[in-house]
């Protein structure tokens, strides 16, 4: 054991002890683990996140009195749950009434707030602090107490109230005895849980090629000195355990600037806000047993990593101090992750094809492991052979691929990462366009800019004329229209809907050709979702629906009417019987559902909003809808939100990717500093040599881009099978994705020519 620490040692003193050369490979080395670190650390962060979110959810999750037990209202709160919106942001709030003394107080408050008071969460308060909240303060008239603390919210984003209001009912229904329940299990779609899995192996497996790559910064020369001590009669053994220790120093360097990245990122979190989601700073901690895990991950891949690539340092230390041609790679055992990975995707076809997957997540994980992996292992041997044939050109066109075909295999490795993360990124583009192809298909309703709809509570006796006098009052209101739903019931499955309104309001609804007082009609449309039963029979007689379940309703009988259309509108949500005042007549108000479908001029500004405070003084009786913003549907909005999330990350990994390459190409040019100098002392143009790294650079990548789109498009297809949807390949992302790691090997040339203009210089000519 104490030989072990011995040559460990050694191997740091030489890391250490070879001047400012030594330092500076160990500066790059540490920036290049580093940059992984931090994402793995961020990445190890998530399950914390989540955990979080779903405690304090379940902590805030109202507990009601059990059914049939006597309510002790002293002990109760209650509480009536309201949503507003404003310029497009959702605001959750909550009217409170104390039922005595001993009444629950909500998580993140410190006490109840009373009539006229509220509580408000810090984003909430800041919105209405800001100009842009001047036309949302008109809805807030109560005293402020305080904010909510981080107990009670979601994220540092959320926008949500407590407002005290003695008007809440006492009803059982809206009676709390406490708060806290149990934690939710987390059901996400199948195409959303696929693009997850695929998103978190694709993004992050890079990111371990990077670390395995940075760890052989400077291969060449600490091979040539482990040769020399390999021929002076150290063992095999070790070498092996100097070579830990030098890269056992530069992972533990690696993994303090990794942290120290990490922590100084983690400082703006709250600023950052991803699909409409922000994080807490507290919330983004790395799990212990997965930051321990990337403790002892990297120092044991790069030991991995620097044994693996000294196999001919040990074997044939002279061909590695006499610059020997290496040997051609093989390609037999480089292809097998293709095969496997693509058996075991194909294993899972049509398995997340329904409503719930029954896809195993190991054996999809593995496959797409798999078919990444086969990138970097088959670039080495594709770029060997492919440069091996080049033959003439340019000067700075023979440079490069002299120099290419001298040494290869660092260079393919780290386009490897490159291609790794477009192949991943195509694989993620293409699944999303496929979903999005099948939603885009649907029909997309029409956006109406002249109608909002307020739901009334049927709790309040004449709220309906209350709501009228208040809109009719409002700014950019042109016509009102006071409307009633009633459900009707016919034996135990045969449901109906009754909606009461003017002609005006029926037209709004429906494709009704002509209308006049004495008119019905029935639009037919979907019956699983609007929860109604196939067309009546005019004369069939059916029960008013009541509240309580257990009072039987009046009879009324179905009138004769005229089938119709839904108009195509995002308003257009109702189906069944639509009846003008006089049909309905004998219906009872008492047993109606009321709202109001309010005319108003779209060319005023901020008009839904303005109809939104008008409606204020009512707080929780009343609940506007505007559809006017909704340009797409909801479903194809998020998809396109997330499909933009999927490629920022890619784009962002692959800056890590440009980064790394920048790293390597900086050490390269101080690696090569002397045949360099020595060139351009001999007469070569500086440009010429530009050119040749830039050449350099590209031949890799080029190939890399071909090997990432091949094997992207193929991992995208076989993922279209395991959900089972259309083949749908993303061309443009797939152009973005390419542009960008073209676009980068350009940067990543330009920003090296300051080191390259340095080691041509005279003084690159001299010897140590």
């Amino acid at each position: 054991m104490r030989r072990w620490w011995s040559d460990l040692a050694l191997g740091v003193r030489l890391a250490l002890g070879g001047g400012r050369t030594s330092w500076v490979r160990l500066v790059l080395t540490g920036a290049g683990i580093g940059i992984g670190v931090a994402v793995l650390l961020a990445a190890s962060s998530m399950t914390t996140v989540l955990a979080e979110r779903d405690a304090r959810a379940a902590a805030t999750q109202a507990v009601h009195p059990e059914p049939g037990r006597d309510l002790d209202r002293d002990r109760a709160l209650f509480q009536v749950s309201w949503f507003t919106e404003y310029r497009g942001e959702s605001i959750a709030g909550r009217f409170v009434k104390a039922g005595g003394p001993g009444a629950p107080v909500p998580p993140g408050l410190p006490r109840l707030p009373g009539d006229g008071e509220v509580f408000l969460s810090p984003a909430l308060a800041e919105l209405l602090a800001s100009p842009e909240g001047a036309v949302l303060r008109e809805r807030f008239p109560q005293r402020v107490l305080g904010t909510i603390d981080r107990a009670g919210l979601n994220a540092p984003n959320d926008l949500l109230f407590y407002a005290g209001d003695p008007t809440v009912l006492e009803e059982e229904d809206n009676a709390i005895v406490g708060f806290g329940g149990a934690l939710r299990e987390r059901s996400l779609d199948p195409v959303l849980s696929l693009m997850i899995l695929v998103g978190v192996v694709a993004l992050l497996f890079p990111v371990l090629v990077f670390v395995g790559i940075s760890t052989r910064l400077a291969g060449a020369e600490r091979d040539r000195r482990l040769s020399a001590l390999r021929l002076v009669g150290a063992g095999a053994r070790r070498v092996r355990r100097i070579a830990a220790g030098e890269a056992l120093l530069g992972a533990f360097i690696g993994l303090a600037v990794g942290a120290a990245l990490f922590l100084f990122g983690r400082r703006f979190v709250e600023d950052v806000r991803l699909l409409g989601i922000s994080v807490f700073v507290e919330d983004l901690t790395p799990s212990p047993p997965l930051a321990a895990l990337i403790a002892v991950l990297v120092p044991v891949l790069a030991v991995t990593t620097a044994i693996i690539a000294m196999r001919r340092t040990v074997v044939e230390p002279l061909g590695v101090v006499r610059h020997a041609k290496p040997v051609r790679r093989v390609l037999w055992w480089r292809v097998l992750p293709i095969f496997l990975g693509s058996a075991a995707l194909l294993s899972q076809s049509d398995a997340m094809g329904g409503e719930r997957g029954r896809a195993s997540e190991p054996v999809l994980i593995a496959g797409i492991v798999l078919l990444l992996l086969s990138i970097p292992l088959m670039l080495p041997w594709l770029v060997e052979r492919v440069v091996g044939r080049l033959r003439g050109g340019a000067p700075s066109w023979q440079l490069a691929v002299r120099r290419l075909q001298l040494e290869s295999g660092t260079a393919a490795r780290v386009v490897g990462g490159v291609a790794v993360v477009l192949a991943g990124g195509i694989a993620l583009q293409s699944v999303m366009a496929s979903a999005e192809s099948r939603l885009v298909d649907e029909p997309v309703p029409e956006v109406d800019l002249s109608r909002v709809e307020v739901h009334l509570s049927n709790a309040v006796p004449g709220l309906a004329e209350q709501t009228v006098a208040a809109l009719e009052r409002s700014v950019g209101v042109e016509r009102v229209h006071p409307t009633r739903s009633v459900t009707l019931r016919r034996g135990a499955e045969d449901y109906q809907a009754v909606t009461i309104g003017t002609c005006e309001v029926l037209r709004a609804y429906a494709e009704v050709p002509s209308c006049r007082d004495g008119d019905a009609f029935f639009v037919d449309g979907d019956h699983t979702v609007n929860g109604t039963s196939p067309a009546p029979r005019p004369g069939a007689v059916y029960t008013v629906v009541r509240d309580d379940p257990e009072e039987s309703g009046p009879e009324w009988t179905v009138p004769r009417y005229v089938e119709a259309k839904p108009n195509n509108t995002v308003m257009s949500n109702r189906t069944g019987l639509m009846v003008t005042p006089s049909v309905a007549a004998d219906l009872p108000q008492a047993d109606a559902h009321a709202s109001v479908l309010v005319l108003v001029d779209p060319a005023q500004p901020d008009v839904a909003e303005r109809v939104r405070n008008a409606l204020a003084p009512l707080t929780w009786r009343t609940y506007a809808s505007y559809f006017g913003d909704t340009g797409v549907p909801q479903r194809v909005e998020e998809f396109r939100s997330i499909r933009q999330a999927l490629l920022a990350g890619s784009l962002i990994t692959l800056l890590m990717a440009g980064a790394s390459l920048l790293v390597l190409g900086l050490e390269q040019v101080r690696e090569r500093r002397r045949p360099l100098a020595v060139l351009a002392a001999g007469g070569v143009p500086r440009s010429t040599l530009a050119r040749s790294l830039l050449w350099q650079n590209a031949v890799p990548l080029l190939l890399a881009l071909v090997a990432g789109v091949v094997v992207g498009g193929g991992l995208g297809i076989l993922l279209l099978r395991v959900i089972t949807q259309p083949i749908v390949l993303d061309w443009a992302g797939i152009a973005v994705l390419s542009g960008t790691a073209a676009l980068m090997v350009l940067v990543v040339t330009l920003l090296s020519l300051p080191s390259l203009h340095r080691a041509t210089g005279a003084l690159g000519l001299r010897a140590e």
